[in-house]
């Protein structure tokens, strides 16, 4: 059994209109990662997550979504049950998006912004953050880590994954490894040396027909982990 935590915030989660397609979403990225990997995956909001729903559910690996409302909206009391799963050791885990950089704070990075755009620059999401630089589309990955595991089955020119943000982590947590950056952002996946943790900055869950690589991904960290043979 895999877990699909959501960290969205609940002012979402519960709008009457954001609230829909957001759920309907994130259930599509369950089904997403149980195809990938092979193995059921219960989806799981943050506020009712704790390591004894791990157990009871018998969950091998728990993945995180990423989020929409910034890191200052939320009362982080609320993810210490989170943070402890993450923290324990006990669990593969792998964060996507807003779930990679809470995957860092928690281990003592920074994130912010990626920062301002300049003159002339492009706003890829003008009606999110205007003003703002963001990732935004299918991009490739620039692999940091050649040989890694998490790549086996790419190509030199790394796999290509959905990105949509404007934060990022602004440093290496303590014991993490860099495997692999975009151009405007450098910590795009990282792995704790010590623990089976893991993140990316982009949603590999948001694999599509025409963009299958991040199945790929999925499957290889849930193989790199144990939890499925190669």
């Amino acid at each position: 059994m895999l877990a699909f935590v959501d960290i969205q915030h609940e002012k979402i989660t519960q709008h009457p209109v954001q609230g829909p397609p957001h759920n309907k979403e994130f259930l599509e990225r369950a089904q997403n990662i149980q195809s990938a990997v092979g193995v059921p995956c219960l989806p799981v909001h943050y506020r009712n997550f704790s390591l004894d729903w791990l157990r009871a559910k018998g969950v091998k690996a728990f993945f995180i979504s990423g989020n929409t409302p910034d890191w200052a909206e939320y009362d982080w009391d609320n993810f210490k049950p989170l943070q402890a799963a993450i923290t324990s050791g006990e669990y593969p885990v792998l964060g996507f998006c807003g779930g990679h950089q809470l995957i860092g704070m928690t281990f003592g990075a920074p994130a912010d912004a990626l920062g301002p755009l300049e003159t002339g620059e492009n706003d890829l999401m003008p009606d999110y953050h205007p003003g703002m630089r963001k990732e935004r589309g299918y991009l490739p990955l620039q692999i940091q880590a050649p040989g890694h595991p998490l790549f086996a089955g790419f190509p030199d020119t790394g796999p290509v994954v959905m990105e949509s943000h404007y934060w990022e982590l602004k440093s290496l947590p303590d014991r993490f490894r860099l495997l692999a950056s975009t151009h405007w952002c450098r910590i795009q996946v990282m792995q704790h040396t010590d623990i089976p943790v893991f993140g990316i900055q982009g949603h590999p869950e948001a694999y599509t027909p025409q963009y299958p690589d991040g199945s790929r991904f999925i499957r290889n960290f849930a193989a790199a982990t144990g939890v499925i043979e190669w």
